[in-house]
C-alpha cells in the first residue's frame, strides 16, 4: 500500500439533466439515471488505483444491502476492501446527485455509517511501503478528529509519510477549532475556496491560504473551480489555471485533482507542475458522468501537457 485514503464512502444516485427551473410533475423523462460509487475517499482511491498507485482504503459502511453493493463495486475496480469497516445497526450513506445542463450539481445526502471510522479501524503499524495518507473528508471524520488522529499523523510524518487533506462542508458547525489542531501535521491542504473561506472568515484565496499557513499547514492549495487553484507553499506561490471545457458533470472533480496531485508528487514532480497537470486532469474528468468514472491513465495525463 503506497497511499492510504481515509474518509467518506457512499453510493451516489445521479440524475441528469435537471434544471433548477424545471416544472416538477408526477413523472418526467430525463437523459440518464445511474448508481455509482461516491464519497471523497472512495473517489480518490478509485483514481489512484487507475494510476497504479497501489491505494488502500479505510472507510465504514452499514450492514445493509447498499453496503454490500458498495464493497462489490470496489472489488470490481480491483480495490482491496480489507479495511472497509462494517458498522452493525447502521445504514450505508447515500447521496442523490442532481446535475443540470451545465454540469453543475446539487447533492442531497442521507448520512449513515460513513462518519463512524474509529482509531482502531486505521492500519497500524504503518505498512512498510506507505508513502502518503489522504484525509479526504475533514469535518466528516468526527471520531478521529477528536481522538487520536493528531498523534497518528505525527508518527506517520516522523516516518517520512506525506499527509494530504481535504474538507467537506462543515454542516454540523464544528468550525476551525475542531480541526486546526491537525494543521501542523498536514503537508498539503486542498480545500475548495468556498469551504476554506467559510472556515477562516476570509474573502480571497490569497487571504485564506495565508491564514492556513499561519496555523501550520505546509502548503495550502485552494481549489477555485473553473478558475483553477491558488497555491501557497515554500516551493511555489501563484495561480494555476484550469483547462477550459464544457462539463458534463463536475461531481468528483476535486477528488480527481487530489488523486493526481498525490500521484505526481510521489513520482517526483514539482509542486507547480503537479498542480498544473492535476488541474487539467480535473477539468478533463468533468467530461464523464459520475464522481470517479473518467478513464484516467498516465497516457491521459501526458496528453494533457499539450
Amino acid at each position: 500500500m503506497k497511499v492510504l485514503c481515509i474518509g467518506l464512502a457512499v453510493m451516489d444516485i445521479s440524475a441528469r439533466p435537471i434544471s433548477q427551473a424545471a416544472v416538477w410533475q408526477e413523472k418526467q423523462s430525463i437523459d440518464e439515471i445511474s448508481i455509482q460509487l461516491g464519497g471523497d475517499a472512495v473517489n480518490q482511491c478509485v483514481y489512484l488505483n487507475k494510476l497504479e498507485m497501489d491505494p488502500g482504503l479505510c472507510i465504514s459502511v452499514g450492514a445493509d444491502s447498499t453496503g454490500q453493493m458498495l464493497k462489490g463495486a470496489l472489488q470490481q475496480q480491483g480495490i482491496d476492501i480489507s479495511k472497509v469497516c462494517v458498522k452493525e445497526n447502521n445504514r450505508t450513506g447515500t447521496s442523490l446527485v442532481i446535475i443540470d445542463g451545465n454540469g453543475e450539481r446539487r447533492i442531497f445526502s442521507a448520512t449513515g455509517a460513513e462518519r463512524m471510522i474509529d482509531m482502531e479501524d486505521l492500519p497500524y503499524p504503518f505498512p512498510a511501503d506507505l508513502r502518503a495518507i489522504s484525509l479526504a473528508s475533514l469535518f466528516g471524520l468526527d471520531h478521529l478528529e477528536r481522538n487520536g488522529l493528531e498523534d497518528y499523523l505525527r508518527e506517520a510524518r516522523s516516518k517520512g509519510i506525506l499527509v494530504f487533506a481535504d474538507t467537506i462542508y462543515d454542516k454540523f458547525g464544528i468550525g476551525l477549532k475542531g480541526v486546526s489542531h491537525l494543521f501542523p501535521q498536514i503537508d498539503y491542504f486542498l480545500p475548495s475556496s468556498y469551504e476554506a473561506a467559510t472556515l477562516t472568515g476570509t474573502t480571497t484565496p490569497q487571504e485564506t491560504s495565508a491564514v492556513l499557513r499561519e496555523l501550520g499547514v505546509g502548503t495550502a492549495i485552494i481549489k477555485c473551480g473553473a478558475e483553477g487553484v491558488w497555491v501557497d507553499g515554500p516551493a511555489f506561490r501563484g495561480q494555476i489555471p484550469a483547462m477550459k471545457v464544457d462539463p458534463l458533470d463536475t461531481t468528483g472533480a476535486g477528488d480527481c485533482f487530489a488523486a493526481c496531485l498525490i500521484s505526481l508528487l510521489l513520482k517526483g514532480y514539482s509542486v507547480e507542475e503537479a498542480c498544473r497537470l492535476s488541474c487539467r486532469a480535473s477539468s478533463w474528468s468533468t467530461l464523464s458522468l459520475g464522481a470517479s468514472t473518467a478513464n484516467l491513465t498516465w497516457d491521459v495525463i501526458e496528453s494533457l501537457r499539450k
